[in-house]
């Protein structure tokens, strides 16, 4: 909770909250509540916003009691609830769905909401950015390891307004420990972040209107084509899931053969992560839930990729509200459609829109125009003409090299 207090990611409790008309009881081992806790969720008692406190263990008593009078009826997740509880409703008195509707109206995102989550966006963008730069600059040294690189973009983030801290612990991977889907650093693991190496960067912020969850991967050096093919692959699947378009209430699950676009005209003994359980949502899709595609490759013992965004599912399409470009000299524009090409560009566009001014604002110049030349649209023809080049300067060398 505020008050200055260090706020750690995801704080975890064995816990159970059974709300009724004008009340609500939480169940909770009562020893792990703070004084604090304990004074705020009971400071609306008597009234609608008090908050009853009991032990853990009543919580089967209390479901049973409830379940038992003539007019209630109780909607559960069967994914979501355990046996013990699922046994003490009757199953007249039951309406099950698989998934939790908690959850589902968690998600579900009201126009304030979401114009509060894009706002929080924005600023993550700006942290996530002076990191990429700061990175640029600094790797080339030799004085970044994984966990010092965490460290930095951890306090950039707490720079920003209203961020509380990191909505997770960052994942921060280089070479092969990005191979490690969910990999985090440590003392005896910590690898030093080096031109020649692929470097994954999965983060995320908590700030007070929204919650950031953001995935890159880059290259400092020169990729090797390999690279450079299963990241564009990456790419070419994380753009199609963004663009997706879906009856309602179509199945998370639904979505999850996409992934094999991932595997077209790679060797063999390549293999792809499936989607991630954020992607491959187990309740149908509505307006206005947020969703993470996430998909990625990983090559044991070599290197990982990960591309991550947040997306809103609004009718007829859903929109990226993430804002950080992706590693340009790691896209192999020859395999792209250029459908795909066009939705990178706009997407380029609206990072421009969003973020520019901000930086501007900030007097970020650096940062500014890393964004310009990183938000560069992309093209076909551009491949062309460097091909076409390429190949006039083979023609002139054979022209002018003795016996070539």
């Amino acid at each position: 909770m505020g008050g200055g207090k260090k706020l750690h990611p995801t704080p975890s409790y064995h816990l159970m909250l059974q709300g009724e008309v004008g009340k609500a009881t939480l169940f909770v081992n009562q020893s792990r509540l703070s004084e604090d806790v304990s004074r705020g969720l009971s400071a609306g008692c008597p009234g609608p916003l008090c908050v009853t406190i009991e032990e853990y263990e009543q919580v089967s008593v209390s479901l049973r009691r409830y379940a038992q009078q003539d007019s209630v009826r109780v909607w559960i997740g069967t994914e979501y609830t355990t046996l013990g509880l699922y046994r003490e409703i009757p199953q007249e008195k039951c309406l099950e769905e698989d998934y939790s509707p908690v959850m589902i109206t968690k998600a579900v995102k009201n126009s304030k909401e979401q114009e509060l989550l894009r706002a929080a966006h924005v600023r993550d963008a700006v942290a996530v950015i002076r990191y990429l730069v700061w990175l640029e600059k600094t790797v080339p040294t030799g004085s970044v390891d994984e966990i010092s690189g965490a460290h930095y973009v951890d306090q950039l983030r707490r720079e920003e307004l209203y961020c509380h801290g990191p909505s997770f612990e960052t994942i921060s991977a280089s070479g092969l420990n990005a191979a490690l889907a969910h990999y985090s650093p440590s003392n005896t693991t910590s690898r030093k972040l080096a031109m020649d190496e692929m470097y994954l960067l999965d983060s995320g912020g908590q700030y007070l209107d929204g919650t950031t969850d953001i995935t890159r991967t880059v290259h400092w050096g020169e990729p090797t084509a390999f690279q450079k093919e299963a990241y564009t692959r990456v790419l070419m699947g994380n753009i199609d899931l963004s663009r997706l378009v879906f009856p309602p209430r179509t199945s998370g699950f639904s979505t999850a053969g996409l992934e094999t676009r991932l595997k077209i005209n790679l060797p063999k003994h390549w293999e792809t992560q499936k989607p991630s359980k954020t992607l491959s949502l187990s309740f149908s899709l509505c307006l206005s839930p947020l969703f993470s595609p996430e998909p990625g490759y990983y090559e044991d013992g070599e290197f990982g990729i990960r591309l991550e965004d947040i997306a809103v599912v609004v009718e007829a399409q859903t929109k990226v509200v993430s804002l950080v470009p992706y590693a340009r000299n790691l896209i192999d524009v020859s395999l792209m459609s250029q459908e795909q090409i066009q939705y990178i560009n706009s997407y380029y566009e609206s990072i421009r829109k969003h973020i520019s001014p901000e930086l501007q604002r900030r007097h970020l110049d650096e940062e500014y125009q890393w964004l310009q030349q990183n938000t560069q649209p992309l093209s076909h023809s551009s491949l062309m003409t460097a091909s076409l080049g390429t190949l006039a300067m083979g023609t002139l060398a054979s022209t002018l090299l003795p016996g070539a």
